[in-house]
């Protein structure tokens, strides 16, 4: 749920090792826009995940004290989904990895992310980026589709970047 640029390191091996794994708080800059705390989802036989505007009463699955103002510090979305629907916290996640490597590769300027107050507003571009390989650009947008039902999984982003590292090795 914490995944962001900040909280990945390299090894000695120079692998990127996510280092902070949190679950009660998302950087909205990162943060895939189905966990805003409005919607359900389940996953239908054959025809993926259907998401619901909760239209109920008031609901709180967080602690008072839980610092924010997002909708998943009231209504943490992972904490349900992930025993009601794990393939929605997984394109949630997908979504955030997505997210961290347009940072990573592209490197925005980070300080014009400082008055974001949703995820929406974060629009990922590629100007200037003729330095990045197009299919590495082509996966990384694969993750950030709106819809879940049209991102990338994660069993295929990670095959994606195993097959890079290898091909990476065996040129070197």
């Amino acid at each position: 749920m914490d995944i962001k640029p900040g909280n990945f390191l390299l090894d000695a091996d120079f692998n990127l090792v996510l280092i902070d794994w949190e679950q009660s708080d998302a950087p909205v800059t990162t943060a895939a826009p189905e966990i805003d705390g409005t919607w359900d989802v389940e996953e239908l036989p054959g025809k993926g995940l259907q998401y619901t505007k909760y239209t109920g009463p008031e609901r709180r699955n967080m602690p008072m004290t839980t610092p924010g103002c997002n909708g998943w510090n009231v209504w943490n979305a992972f904490l349900e989904w992930s025993k009601q629907c794990p393939k929605a916290l997984e394109l949630a996640e997908v979504f955030s990895l997505g997210r961290s490597m347009w940072m990573l590769l592209r490197q925005p300027d980070m300080d014009a992310f400082e008055d974001v107050t949703s995820t929406e507003e974060v629009v990922e571009d590629w100007e200037s980026s003729e330095d990045i390989p197009a299919h590495w650009r082509d996966v990384v947008q694969g993750c950030l589709k709106h819809d879940p039902n049209e991102r990338i999984g994660l069993r295929e982003l990670t095959a994606f970047w195993e097959s890079e590292s290898m091909e990476i090795s065996t040129a070197s």
